[in-house]
């Protein structure tokens, strides 16, 4: 009675608001509109194809109008569905309310405000159309019937009246269209006022259930276990387990949502066959990829696999379902969650797994019994208890989970921190249970264990994730690519790397809500990064500091990204000069970095308007300071793309000779053949002499002059000489060698062999072979070197 007697007062309340609104935008009287004027007999054929048009536009419009039929089609079964839940709902809030029933019930809430609030402000949009149309049409109407009775039109052809006249009955028709489809969309608003208001009913005990949840926390709320009577015992034997209306809303769930069910067994099915598909090939894959052995097993098992992820990807369509089928799903879960762990994990944890599955229904019957107060402290005491005497004979046992390919020193160190953290938790909700603080226990056991059931979950579906990553990355099209191919092990930590990261965030984030603290948590941190810093007229606060760090940082990683996959991969599609890669990856470098550098600033706060006028005084300021450093770094630019010496040029800067091995922003590094490492600056190089041994091409020349004694002739060492150039492996073909006379002395004669060697790096041993061949040669030719 107390509840419809609310209902009807919200109802009024919203009534008298619209009739209130309606009165204040009403607008106030005006003069009478003038009469219409009517169409020139001229202009009757043209203007009547027009407002044809106008007027079919209009009924394309109300004929296929989707909000109207959607709501009249959906509303009764919301309606339905509104009234079940706010009779199950009212029945756990009489009483003492576990926080995670809390929490399912505030999204079932939030989310049928969500669709009625979508529902009425569609309705309210499509109810303006419509009055547009309605005068619209209205006005249309009194013009033609005004045109109608022109004097002259008797005079016309006869077809014209006709015409005239149709398409008055066409507006007419139309106009009853509008104005019923109106009517309609107003019946239909009241209606979704009705129900909105129905679940206003609720919402006060839902504040008051979450307010007391919060307040009596650490206060006993309860009386312990062992001061309730058997009165007690014969008030909850007489109850109902499962209210009437939560098995109403189990049998309207199934009756109503098929497709749901329907469509996850599909996703289940594409992912078994998947499944299915892939072991075929993972233990061929796993003797050529060692890595793949952590996660194979998981694709022996391809039900619970298939069953494991159509949850995690889908999972959330069932937020609106009952208690009841939720807890069956899963329990579903769980259980596929626990055949895979049987294949990742030590046997020693078998046990453990066990455990989980038990506590799991065990702690199903207690939220399904909190309509028993008794009865369900007494299934959560016993649930506690069995998990804190479980806990001490698995830490007390002998044997531990050893270190193997499916269980590292991180996983076991989290295991036996877990069952250390396990057995004190559930000791402390075992005595908060039974002294009567039943809101404390509900909180800290419930947490706990659903903390569990999430974190099995999570890495189930974390190892089915490595193996399909690591599959991936050793297939088409992934396993084509050269970066995959080059730096296969190094992607794959990367990318598990980066899914475990997200994986713990993920079970942490729950973890904080089901304990209640990620919502305080998100706003008290928020407040922390709003609080604003002022200096002078600028203000900053943490939020935006730690948003430009951030972008930065992103911009930084961007950066390397893109350079590593142009220099792995990208380039070697290409065929491009020597030096344009590195230039090409320089700029892009720079590019991102200054993007990024821009995006923190705007993050920051910064209005980039004046970012010119500040960078115009930053260039005076610093011009003067930095003159070499800016000077370097131009210079660094124009050594980019005017290309005068590349990485891996030969090149020689006063008596230093070496490999340029990085062009850098201020300076150059070369490394000079005896192995040490010179710092060139930019400017240095591109304002003093510098040789460019490799700037064309590689060849170098090698010269070994000889000298032999004056009975031999010349022609003849010119030709020894000339054929041993020629045979030399190190010696060019293009161009050929040369051999010619320097110098006649009385005793001697000087000769010098000239030739040219492709292998830069080698041409000092390259020039001290040809001299060993040419000595061997004049052995044999017998010529005597003087």
């Amino acid at each position: 009675m107390r509840d419809f007697c609310g209902l009807v007062i919200v109802l009024c309340w919203a009534l008298s608001g619209a009739v209130a609104g309606a009165q204040q935008f009403s607008p106030a009287p005006s003069k009478p509109s003038p009469a219409p004027t009517p169409i020139p007999l001229s202009e009757i054929a043209s203007q009547v194809e027009s407002t044809v048009g106008s007027v079919q536009n209009i009924e394309t419009t109300l004929s296929t109008d989707q909000i109207t039929a959607t709501v009249e089609e959906r509303l009764p079964a919301l309606t339905r569905e509104i009234g079940l839940r706010g009779t199950e709902m009212a029945k756990f809030l009489a009483g003492s309310v576990p926080l995670e029933l809390l929490h399912s019930m505030e999204i079932v809430l939030q989310t049928y405000r969500d669709q009625l609030s979508s529902w009425n402000h569609d309705l309210t949009e499509r109810a303006k159309i419509l009055d547009g149309q309605i005068a619209q049409l209205d006005g249309l109407s009194n013009i033609w019937k005004t045109t109608l009775q022109l004097p002259e039109l008797s005079k016309a052809a006869p077809e014209i009246p006709r015409r005239v006249q149709s398409l008055i009955d066409l507006i007419s028709r139309t106009q009853q269209a509008a104005e019923s489809l109106r009517e309609r969309d107003l019946t239909l608003q009241g209606h979704v006022l009705e129900a909105t208001a129905r679940l206003q009913a609720i919402e006060p005990a839902f504040a008051r259930a979450q307010a007391n949840a919060v307040k009596k926390l650490f206060v006993q709320d309860s009386s312990p276990l062992w001061s309730l009577g058997i009165e007690q015992w014969q008030a909850e034997s007489r109850a109902s387990l499962i209210p009437r209306a939560s098995a109403a809303l189990f049998r309207a769930y199934l009756r109503h949502e098929p497709t749901v069910f329907l469509l996850h067994a599909v996703i289940i099915l594409f992912f078994f066959l998947s499944l299915s598909w892939l072991r075929r090939g993972v233990h061929k894959w796993t003797e050529q990829e060692p890595s793949l052995r952590r996660a194979a097993p998981v694709f022996d098992l391809p039900v619970p696999t298939a069953i494991t992820l159509s949850f995690l990807i889908m999972g959330s369509i069932y937020s609106m379902a009952p208690f009841l089928i939720r807890a069956i799903l899963w329990g579903a879960l769980l259980i596929s969650v626990a055949f895979i762990l049987r294949r990742l994990m030590d046997p020693a944890l078998f046990p453990m797994l066990s455990a989980l599955v038990v506590l799991y229904f065990i702690d199903q019957l207690r939220l399904l019994t909190s309509l028993l107060p008794l009865t369900g402290r007494l299934v959560f005491a016993a649930e506690m208890l069995g998990g804190t005497l479980f806990l001490i004979w698995l830490i007390r046992r002998k044997h531990s989970p050893a270190v193997s390919v499916n269980t590292t020193k991180l996983f076991q160190r989290a295991i036996r921190l877990a069952m250390q953290a396990g057995l004190i938790v559930f000791s402390v909700t075992l005595l908060a249970n039974v002294f009567g603080y039943v809101n404390f226990a509900n909180l800290l056991g419930g947490g706990a264990v659903r903390s569990a059931y999430v974190g099995a979950t999570v890495y189930a579906g974390l190892r089915i994730v490595e193996g399909l990553i690591i599959i991936s990355l050793g297939t088409r099209p992934l396993g084509l690519m050269r970066v995959v191919r080059l730096n296969r092990p190094l992607l794959q930590r990367r990318i598990c790397g980066v899914a475990a990261f997200l994986a713990f965030l993920y079970w942490g984030s729950l973890t904080l809500n089901f304990f209640g603290l990620r919502t305080p948590l998100i706003t008290n941190t928020e407040e922390i990064l709003r609080a604003n810093l002022a200096i002078g007229s600028f203000s900053i606060s943490l939020g935006q500091v730690l948003a430009f760090i951030a972008t930065v940082w992103a911009a930084v990683a961007a950066s390397r990204l893109l350079r590593f996959l142009l220099e792995e991969d990208i380039y070697h599609h290409w065929r491009l000069a020597r030096g344009i890669p590195q230039a090409i990856s320089t700029m892009v470098h720079y590019a991102v970095l200054l993007t990024g550098f821009l995006v923190g600033l705007a993050v920051l706060g910064v209005d980039l308007t004046k970012v010119t006028v500040l960078a115009g005084a930053f260039t005076v300021g610093v011009g003067f300071g930095l003159q070499t450093v800016i000077n370097n770094f131009v210079c660094g630019l124009i050594l980019l793309f005017e290309r005068p010496i590349k990485v891996g040029d030969i090149i020689q800067i006063d008596t230093d000779i070496g490999e340029v091995r990085r062009i850098g922003i201020r300076a150059c590094v070369i490394r000079t053949t005896d192995g040490s490492e010179v710092i060139v600056p930019n400017g240095t190089i591109i304002s003093n002499k510098v040789t460019n041994w490799t700037l064309s091409d590689w060849h170098r020349a090698i010269e070994v002059p000889v000298t032999v004694a004056r009975d031999a002739a010349p022609e003849h060492v010119i030709e020894v000489l000339k054929r041993v150039a020629a045979n030399h492996p190190g010696v060019t073909k293009e161009p050929a060698p040369q051999a010619y006379v320097v110098n006649f002395a009385a005793a001697t004669v000087s000769l010098n062999l000239r030739a040219w060697t492709e292998r830069y790096e080698d041409w000092v041993q390259v020039r001290s072979d040809l001299a060993v061949a040419v000595d061997k040669a004049f052995a044999r030719e017998n010529i005597r070197v003087a």
